[in-house]
């Protein structure tokens, strides 16, 4: 029997009335409200919960040379990301470690997960992050209430990733530009997921914005 996982910041959704979905064997917020006001928060200031896409770490003095033989493009340097040609995310964390992250459509995680790594100087990291897309005009000041580094285009240029304080929690930050639109990924652990949901939702809404489901950001492939 396959059961299907909740999302971290699945609990301190309930009061909002998601319509859930299963994405990659996980059950995720697709939709909240009416399709209008889900669109203006995203427009203005959107919270959106991606944890459920797959993920993969690997860290160690071969990890570089066991992603490239795969074909997995690699970032130049540590503290920077790649897409790969099939939307997957590639986050190089240190010099030697690395989180892949599956968008809607690829499949490098279970590419990953079938191949050997078991060899010297390789070493599986469990990945089990709470995972956030911030979105839209008033996202520099809800930002600038989370984190005292600078994450604007100037303090975090592309391709850059931060590992920093957001909320108070470590957190793993990148700006991307998505279908068009500049938005901002977060990733933390998955036991503070409820209060980094809370914690962003609560400004956000002061802002005057709002959740978005995942269909907000991944429509046409979800």
């Amino acid at each position: 029997m396959t059961f299907t996982r909740m999302s971290p910041v699945a609990h301190a959704q309930h009061g909002l009335s998601p319509k859930m979905g299963d994405v990659h064997g996980m059950e995720v917020a697709l939709t909240f409200g009416v399709v209008t006001q889900s669109g203006r928060n995203q427009q203005h200031l959107g919270v959106c919960d991606v944890s459920c896409f797959a993920r993969f770490g690997i860290k160690g003095p071969g990890a570089q040379a066991w992603l490239v033989a795969l074909g997995v493009e690699i970032p130049a340097a540590a503290n920077s990301w790649a897409q790969q040609a099939n939307g997957a995310l590639v986050l190089r964390l240190g010099n030697s470690e690395f989180l892949v992250e599956d968008q809607p459509g690829s499949q490098l995680c279970q590419v990953l997960q079938a191949a050997d790594a078991s060899g010297s100087g390789l070493y599986q990291v469990p990945r089990y992050d709470a995972a956030l897309i911030l979105s839209g005009r008033e996202v520099q000041n809800l930002l600038s209430e989370l984190c005292t580094l600078d994450l604007s285009a100037k303090g975090l240029a592309q391709q850059a990733l931060l590992m920093t304080q957001v909320a108070g929690i470590s957190a793993t930050v990148l700006r991307q530009n998505l279908n068009g639109e500049e938005i901002y990924r977060l990733w933390c652990d998955g036991t503070y997921g409820p209060y980094l949901w809370e914690t962003v939702l609560q400004i956000a809404e002061e802002l005057g914005g709002g959740a978005v489901g995942l269909s907000a950001h991944f429509k046409d492939v979800l």
